[in-house]
């Protein structure tokens, strides 16, 4: 039962990530703070072998609105 609930809590943080950041994005057209973001990440490199290319690399966007979604969604989480 713990497992299922630790997965049910990165898709809500999951989701409210991403919803956070869309309506940062939307809204920050009409408040420019919002839009403000902050990335961080791992560089993309490539691996090359003989027989193929891998490419590594991550990098994360955030602005207030994910924060403020991710908040969000964990206190929905918490309620339910």
């Amino acid at each position: 039962m713990k497992r299922d609930r630790i997965f049910t809590m990165i898709i809500y943080i999951i989701i409210g990530a991403v919803l956070g950041t869309i309506l940062g994005v939307v809204l920050g057209k009409i408040f420019p703070v919002l839009d403000r973001n902050l990335s961080f990440g791992l560089t993309p490199f490539t691996l090359k072998l003989i027989f193929f290319d891998i490419t590594f690399g991550i990098e994360l966007y955030l602005n207030i609105g994910t924060i403020i979604g991710v908040i969000l969604f964990l206190y929905f989480f918490m309620i339910i």
